[in-house]
């Protein structure tokens, strides 16, 4: 988990089925260090891995990405200028798959955009 070592999270805003996530980033966190030395850019991978946790966070259930169908890296995330972004989440469960789509943002830049299906990992 990323979770309270490279990021926290602050009070979730709920308004029917979007969900908006205040994150900040630990910019001392050693995953800088090697992505990348001396420009360090929080890796897209992570970003997956924070709208994963948020969404078992919130299903209180352990999940695993089982598609991405649309997964758009728009802008790069600098730590030490974007510490702070939130995350937007909109999710559905359909025959137990559930269905997330959503942007991770700061003000008017857009980092990533996703569509996501994930499955109860056992």
């Amino acid at each position: 988990m990323l979770r309270n070592d490279l990021y926290t999270t602050g009070t979730v805003i709920e308004t029917n089925s979007l969900h908006l996530v205040p994150v900040t980033l630990n910019p001392a966190h050693p995953i800088f260090s090697g992505h990348f030395p001396g420009q360090p850019v929080l890796p897209g991978v992570c970003m997956l891995e924070m709208v994963k946790e948020i969404l078992e966070e919130l299903l209180q259930q352990k999940l695993r990405i089982s598609k991405g169908p649309q997964i758009k890296f728009l802008s790069m995330i600098i730590p030490e200028k974007d510490p702070d972004f939130t995350i937007e989440l909109h999710y559905e469960v359909i025959n137990e798959i559930i269905h997330a789509r959503g942007k991770i943002y700061r003000e008017q830049v857009v980092f990533m955009k996703y569509m996501l299906e994930l499955i109860i990992s056992s």
